[in-house]
This record gives structure tokens, C-alpha cells and sequence, in this order.
């Protein structure tokens, strides 16, 4: 890879990040008041003013209503390899990903790993919660991993509606298969008190009971506790699916059975494999949620206009910023979703420059008209498709992610061109993350950058976000009446000099 040179114009914003809890609020949600926002998620101060949820009343396990009986322990197998990979620190779609026996299974078979493995991460407090009563002394030590079975029985049981002979006996088989033939008594006494009391007990819990205590506290005080329950409910239904088209968006939601949301943006109810629809292996589209196409496209990019995407990987908004006709270079500093972003570009048809790098430390050659950073964040905002996220974050990544957000935009800020624009974007619940940073680069910017105000046109259904400064803040549950969203922050500046 060539040397890359730096342009004599690069400005980067020096304010340490750790100065962001004194930060003003520039980027505030319509709802927040004017005192400044607050870093620490750990506080039991007042909330600020509740938002409308709109969010329907709803038993939490509607959606998985019918009955998902298996036999074979085959696949339950590999549901426990999975929860415990995902136990030890691997993304759910990772550990799906590299499981070997899975793709050979029929697909009837990959669909229930799919539901359970999704199912247990998803309503694991609830699921904790039924069960301690239950079991005196949990599994601990080298056995510990006998309560995921347990995990596997009670959701089988409470959620999947899967008769309760089969699931007693598959729980107590999968335990001695496992190697935890010890237990197998109390998995056998657990879960015949299920079959009793277990109905019982969930619904002495809700969704909240799901969220680590901190993100609790966090989005109470942020948000308050309406919305917060609403943002849980509604993360506990299994999400649509979101397809972004490279044109003529109306045709292909007639071919896809598809319903138009914004845009080339479409959404259909569909829980198999995406590659197997129509328009897949031509390219024509790409999955990418609704509220995730937004930030490309409050660029405005025009044919030949010169944009950086960074943090490109694994390319959705690439794609929108080449269709639109930027000149596009991708840059991301992870070697295996960079050569995702390749892959997914070769299949779309699609050319950009593609750069292996950090992004803290690259220069362009020559100043450019637009860059978009969807920063690494702590991805709160996506839960209802990543519930994992729930146990994969605490209280105190906020602060090493927000110093990788904070050197990120500066740097990107200084490849822009006298009134050249930058999206900064996260896909996150955590003002930490989005309007703090924002108000820290507008405080230490001294006249270069300003924010340029988001208009209800541009926003076009996300216009009910637009926050009195001309961010955009998003909450899930806001967009009930289209079946609910990623949450999102999206702010963009203008570079004055």
C-alpha cells in the first residue's frame, strides 16, 4: 500500500475527550433539557422528561406462539456449543458462522438452532430470573456451563411452547450428553417445577428484566422509564428484515413482497437465509436496517463528489455513497471485515478504494468533499438484532470508546475541504456516544466546524427525530407503526475554512 501524503490543509481538533463531561449539550434530544449531559451512566439522578413509546401491549412471547419440537439432539448440541462460545466472548453471528455441523442440517433444523440460540441470549434475565428459585445452588466451577442446558430447557419450555415431555426429557439427555451426568436429577426436578410453576413465574417478569443493570440506569435516566420499557419490549421481537436497493426501489419491493419504507430502503417479514431471495447473487441489494441507510444518505453526495467511508466494513453504506455516484474510499483497520467489504462489493458490482488502515492515523492525499464515520460504538441501539450486545458491554467501555469516537471525527474533520461535510454517526442509545462527542468538537472547534442542521425533507420519516439543534436522535420504539428501527444518532458537520 503507497505512502499516503498529508494535505497542507489538515485540521485536527486538539480537546482531550476526557473533557467531554463538561461538554454543553449542542446536540440535544427534542425532549432533554438545556443542562449539560451527563457521562456517568451510573447515576440515580431524576430522569429527563419521558418520551411516547407508542409501543402496543403485548405478551412478551407472542411471537414464538407455535410449537418447535425436535428429537434429534443433534441441533440442541450445537445450540449449547453456541451459547457457550457466545459464554466465552463470541459474537453470536460469529459463533453461527463457525459451527461446522450446522450447515448440515436441513433447514427446518438450522432455523430451530437459529430460534433457540437467539431466544435464550435474548430473554436470559427473564429466564434467570424464573429459574432461581428453582435451584438452590447453581452449577458452578468446571460445571458451570450445565446452566445454559437449564437456560435451553426453561426457553424451550416458556417461550418456544414446546411440549413438556419432550422438553424435560431432551433437557435431561442433553445434560448427560454433555457430560454433566451428575446433574442430570436436577435437571430432571428443575424443569418438571417449570412444567408446573414455570408460566408462573415469567410472567411475574418483563423485559426490562433483560438489560444489564447499568444500561438500565442509564436509559432510564436518559430516556425515562416509559421509554425504556418500550425500547426492551419491543428488542424482544424478532426484527424484520431491511434491504437496501440500488434502484428503483418500488419494483423491487413488488418482486421481494417487500413494504417501501424510505428512499431504496424496504422491509418484509423473512426468517431464512437473505441469499436466497431474489436479486441476491445479481447484486441488486443488500441488507442494511432502515435507520442504518440514513446517515449515508444525509450527505447529499452528488456524481464525482470525492468521499471517505470510514469504518467501511461491511460496506451497506459504501454501496449507497458509490450508487449515488461518490468517488468512494472505504478505509477499515480490521483485516477480516475488510475483506468482508471486498467480498460484499465484488458481489454488488460495485468499485471503490479500499484501504487496510486506522483511521487515527491516515491521511488523504488531497482534501475531499464528504466523510461519513460510523464510529465503533457500544451498538446499544441494536440489540433487538444483536441481543448479545447485552452482556458484551459495561458502564466503563463507554469511556475507551469514547476516545476511539473522539480521534476518529477530529481526524476526519481535517480531510474535509472549506465547506465540505462530515456525518458522525453511532448506532447507539448512549448520549455518551453521539451528542456528547458532537458538543465536545463543536466547544473545541474555535469557528471551523458548525453543525449543519438535518431538515425535516432530508430526514423525510425519520423527520420525528430531528432534536431542536438539527441532530438526529433516534429511539427504537419511536417507530413502532413500521415495526420499530435500529436506534441511531446522526449529527452532521460543516467545515467553514
Amino acid at each position: 500500500m503507497p505512502e499516503q501524503k498529508k494535505p497542507t490543509t489538515s485540521t485536527r481538533l486538539d480537546k482531550p475527550v476526557l473533557r467531554l463531561s463538561k461538554a454543553k449539550a449542542h446536540c440535544q434530544a427534542r425532549t432533554k433539557s438545556k443542562a449539560d449531559i451527563k457521562i456517568n451512566t451510573r447515576t440515580d439522578k431524576k430522569a429527563r422528561p419521558k418520551r411516547k413509546d407508542g409501543v402496543p401491549d403485548q405478551k412478551l412471547n407472542e411471537h414464538n406462539a407455535k410449537k418447535v419440537v425436535s428429537t434429534d439432539l443433534t441441533s440442541r448440541q450445537i445450540i449449547y456449543d453456541i451459547l457457550v462460545a457466545v459464554e466465552e466472548g463470541i459474537y453470536l453471528d460469529k459463533a453461527l458462522a463457525v459451527n461446522q455441523v450446522l450447515p448440515k442440517l436441513d433447514d427446518r433444523d438450522r432455523r430451530f438452532v437459529q430460534l433457540l440460540s437467539t431466544t435464550c441470549i435474548r430473554y436470559r434475565g427473564q429466564l434467570e430470573k424464573v429459574l432461581a428459585p428453582l435451584v438452590a445452588r447453581r452449577p458452578f466451577g468446571a460445571q458451570a456451563n450445565a446452566n445454559l442446558i437449564l437456560l435451553m430447557g426453561a426457553a424451550q419450555l416458556l417461550l418456544l411452547k414446546t411440549g413438556a415431555h419432550a422438553a424435560v426429557n431432551n433437557t435431561v439427555e442433553l445434560m448427560r450428553q454433555t457430560g454433566f451426568e451428575r446433574l442430570c436429577g436436577l435437571a430432571n426436578a428443575v424443569m418438571r417445577r417449570l412444567t408446573r410453576e414455570g408460566e408462573e413465574l415469567f410472567a411475574a417478569t418483563n423485559a426490562i428484566d433483560n438489560l444489564p443493570n447499568w444500561l438500565q440506569r442509564s436509559w432510564r435516566h436518559y430516556w425515562g422509564d416509559a421509554a425504556t420499557m418500550a425500547i426492551a419490549n419491543l428488542a424482544m421481537l424478532p426484527p424484520p428484515l431491511d434491504i437496501s436497493v440500488k434502484g428503483d426501489a418500488s419494483a423491487w419491493a413488488e418482486i421481494l413482497e417487500a413494504q417501501h419504507i424510505i428512499g431504496n430502503s424496504l422491509r418484509r417479514e423473512f426468517d431464512g437465509d437473505p441469499s436466497l431471495l431474489n436479486g441476491f447473487d445479481e447484486g441488486a441489494w443488500w441488507v442494511q436496517d432502515a435507520a442504518a441507510a440514513l446517515p449515508a444518505n444525509l450527505l447529499n453526495i452528488t456524481a464525482g463528489q470525492t468521499v471517505i467511508d470510514l469504518c467501511a466494513a461491511p460496506g451497506g453504506k459504501t454501496a449507497q455513497l458509490i450508487v449515488a455516484g461518490g468517488t468512494v474510499t472505504a478505509i477499515d483497520n480490521n483485516r477480516k471485515r475488510f475483506d468482508r467489504l471486498r467480498r460484499n462489493l465484488k458481489r454488488l458490482r460495485l468499485s471503490a478504494s479500499l484501504i487496510l488502515c486506522d483511521g487515527t492515523d491516515y491521511r488523504p492525499n488531497a482534501p475531499v468533499d464528504a466523510v461519513l464515520v460510523d464510529a465503533p460504538c457500544s451498538a446499544t441501539g441494536t440489540i433487538r438484532r444483536r441481543p448479545d450486545i447485552l452482556n458484551k458491554r459495561d458502564a466503563e467501555d463507554i469511556s475507551a470508546l469514547q476516545q476511539i469516537q473522539w480521534e476518529l471525527a477530529t481526524n476526519a474533520l481535517g480531510w474535509l475541504r472549506p465547506g465540505g461535510c462530515m456525518v458522525y454517526a453511532t448506532c447507539s442509545l448512549q448520549p455518551e456516544e453521539g451528542e456528547d462527542i458532537v458538543s465536545a468538537i463543536i466547544d473545541g472547534a474555535n469557528g471551523q466546524y458548525k453543525i449543519d442542521p438535518i431538515t425535516p425533507g432530508q430526514a423525510g420519516i425519520f423527520a420525528r427525530s430531528i432534536t431542536e439543534n438539527g441532530c438526529i436522535r433516534i429511539l427504537p420504539n419511536d417507530y413502532c407503526d413500521i415495526g420499530g428501527v435500529d436506534g441511531f444518532f446522526i449529527a452532521r458537520l460543516l467545515s467553514l475554512d
